[in-house]
């Protein structure tokens, strides 16, 4: 019987395979992966800022490119309406982030303790996070809907308000109004990992803490909240940059309205480059949100680097 010979060259290649160091290896292995990550975040982040140094004028149906230096990045500092969407923008994401911890740490501590209400908490707490921005946006907006809408219905009948209201066409409850649909959304995913923080705290040390006696607030405040100090600061940071970005939600919701009320960064960045067609100012408009992400995020690492 005839043996099987593989081939000179196949047994070349996985012979010089075979003598690859491990980090050779893992280099060609990832090499696919980097090329489909360069084509699809590199190359676009530097298209996006080459246009933020740039002017592009539509001739003919063809983009023209006119080189301009800072002049888009100036623009800012003479846009009369950048220093309200910068405070639509920080007000928007301070409360978005704060009230999402404060009610995703309610409800991991419900879940956790085995309250009255967890087991039902534990089967329907992560629906909205499962749900699209855009079709959270579309669910939220029915229901603020200023004549049918479920929000007024309820509130009318619990005596809250006399008549009907547009939350969303109002300027004194439109960011309000934006603010409480992005916390539903966000309160699941945090709510997911403070539980799975709390279930890695040793109960040992509530026993301790118990056997002390500490009552149910010491514990709290001298057990579980300084184990889940390092959880808090991750879901902090992200929570905070995924505000810093918000767009789609907001989007549906007002488009920026009524009257800039909830005009933030990324929306003012999109109104200007794909509304006004103003494609320079709108890349610099998001290089300027990528800037202060990132200052921020260096700033978190080194406060965490001088707290250990």
């Amino acid at each position: 019987m005839s043996k099987h010979r593989k081939t000179p060259g196949h047994t070349g290649w996985l012979s010089r395979f075979d003598r690859m160091s491990d980090s050779a290896a893992a280099g060609v292995y990832l090499t696919p992966t980097l090329i489909l990550l360069a084509m699809t975040i590199l190359f676009p982040m530097a298209y996006a800022l080459f246009l933020s140094f740039a002017k592009m004028d539509f001739v003919s149906g063809r983009a023209h490119f006119t080189f301009i230096g800072l002049d888009n990045y100036a623009k800012m500092l003479q846009d009369l309406r950048i220093p309200n969407v910068l405070l639509q923008t920080f007000t928007f994401t301070a409360a978005k982030v704060i009230g999402t911890l404060i009610i995703a740490f309610g409800i991991a501590l419900t879940i956790f303790h085995g309250i009255w209400g967890g087991e039902f908490f534990k089967k329907v707490f992560l629906i909205p996070w499962a749900l699209s921005n855009v079709v959270n946006g579309l669910m939220w907006k029915w229901m603020y809907n200023g004549n049918n809408g479920i929000i007024n219905e309820l509130m009318m009948r619990l005596g809250l308000i006399d008549e009907y209201k547009s939350w969303l066409a109002e300027s004194t409850t439109a960011l309000g109004a934006v603010i409480l649909a992005d916390i539903w959304k966000s309160v699941p995913f945090a709510a997911l990992i403070l539980l799975a923080g709390m279930q890695t705290i040793s109960k040992e040390l509530y026993d301790a803490g118990q056997v002390d006696g500490a009552g149910t607030i010491q514990r709290f405040f001298h057990i579980t909240l300084p184990s889940l100090k390092p959880v808090l600061m991750v879901l902090f940071v992200m929570e905070t940059m995924w505000a810093l970005r918000a767009f789609d939600l907001i989007w549906v919701l007002t488009q920026g309205g009524p009257l800039d009320k909830t005009m933030v960064l990324n929306v003012y960045a999109y109104e200007q480059a794909f509304r006004n067609f103003d494609m320079g100012y709108g890349s610099a408009l998001a290089f300027f949100i990528t800037i202060c992400t990132l200052i921020f995020t260096v700033v978190y690492l080194k406060t965490i680097g001088k707290n250990e």
